[in-house]
């Protein structure tokens, strides 16, 4: 497995890329994150194209067996969740 890109790393990376300081790649890597979260508790659907899309799915209620002795049927009520699609381009860069 390799190892973790964190949101540190990814600043640095943007303020190189943009040739500015630490602290404007970090604030242009809050400014996204940001209006992303702000667009997916609209309800929208965020579209990066050829990198994927973010919206958010509703998750039916479910039954599952826990793990160990004496397991038994747990239901998981029913959610929601922020799901992802790739899209082309990160997916040919992944193969």
């Amino acid at each position: 497995m390799g190892s973790i890109l964190r949101r540190r790393e990814i600043s640095n990376h943007v303020s190189t890329k943009l040739g500015g300081n630490k602290s404007q790649g970090e604030a242009a890597l809050a400014a996204v994150l940001e209006s992303i979260q702000e667009a997916l508790s609209r309800g929208e659907k965020v579209v990066l194209t050829g990198f994927g899309s973010f919206e958010i799915r509703q998750v039916k209620e479910r039954k599952v067996r826990s793990i160990g002795k004496g397991s038994q049927n747990i239901t998981v009520p029913a959610h929601k969740r922020v799901g992802f699609t790739p899209g082309s381009v990160l997916k040919s860069s992944t193969k």
